[in-house]
């Protein structure tokens, strides 16, 4: 019986691949508290000189953070309004509409988005002299359209059709009843999850990189090749789209309590 096995039979725990990590991370934290502060503080300014203030980087990092926010902010936009147009051709009673949408959907949402962008670089607009913040803002929100007219369409189904009739029963329109009675209650049922659409699209963004577009993680590549520091310039992007993300989530959340009727009321309640 070979050594391996007298440790297996004899009801020990094995060293798994994460026991490894763990024992690693644990020796990463003895490290840092055994070096002295001062030593500690050195170093960190040291990294902060070599990877943001010499030749000016930081200004590669305030060019890639406004390209991402760029391309994330029209990206929703047009993805938004895209992906009420494809709702509605999927929820359309003509029959060659509604396949139509349905193909868009299962293409767009069966894509990487990765895969899809260059596509649409290298293929679509291969031929022609466009900016490539524009190919990705089109890329992106062709892809977040996909996902959100099939948001659209549960939030609206998940309302009881039986408001429709009430509304058409009292002198409304088909139009006016989705826009005053169906519609904001479908909003209110949709902000999580779209806001969730939302916060992924902005981190989805972070390959724009692959067509040539100068984003946060582009910058820092760019910062790491001409200072061999990976660890400064990763860790401070990945800060900077913890803070986006966490911005936008706040905000979405209080958008979503102002359109929230509950919340309002007890707001009022408690002045």
């Amino acid at each position: 019986m070979s050594g391996f096995e007298k440790h297996k039979d004899s009801g020990m725990p094995g060293f798994t691949l994460k026991h490894g990590l763990l024992f690693m991370a644990a020796c990463g934290a003895m490290l840092l508290l055994l070096m002295p502060s001062g030593a500690l503080f050195a170093s960190f300014a040291g990294s902060f000189q070599s990877n943001i203030m010499q030749e000016n980087r930081y200004l590669l990092i305030f060019d890639g953070l406004k390209t991402t926010i760029i391309i994330s902010v029209f990206s929703t936009l047009f993805g938004t309004v895209l992906g009420a147009l494809v709702c509605f051709m999927r929820m359309s009673r003509n029959r060659a509409m509604s396949l139509i949408a349905k193909a868009y959907i299962s293409v767009l949402r069966g894509t990487p988005v990765l895969v899809f962008l260059m596509l649409m670089f290298y293929v679509v607009f291969a031929s022609v002299d466009v900016n490539p913040v524009l190919v990705s803002v089109l890329a992106f929100g062709m892809n977040f359209a996909a996902y959100v007219a099939e948001i659209y369409r549960a939030g609206i189904n998940s309302i009881d059709k039986g408001q429709t009739e009430a509304g058409i029963a009292m002198g409304f329109t088909r139009v006016t009843t989705f826009l005053f009675i169906v519609l904001p209650q479908t909003v209110l049922r949709i902000l999580p999850v779209y806001k969730g659409e939302f916060i992924s699209l902005v981190k989805m963004t972070s390959v724009v990189g692959y067509i040539a577009v100068q984003d946060l993680t582009k910058a820092s590549d760019i910062i790491r090749s001409r200072t061999f520091d990976a660890f400064f310039p990763l860790v401070m992007v990945a800060i900077l789209y913890f803070s986006i993300s966490w911005f936008l989530t706040l905000s979405l959340e209080y958008i979503e309590r102002l359109v929230d009727p509950k919340s309002t009321r007890k707001q009022i309640e408690s002045a």
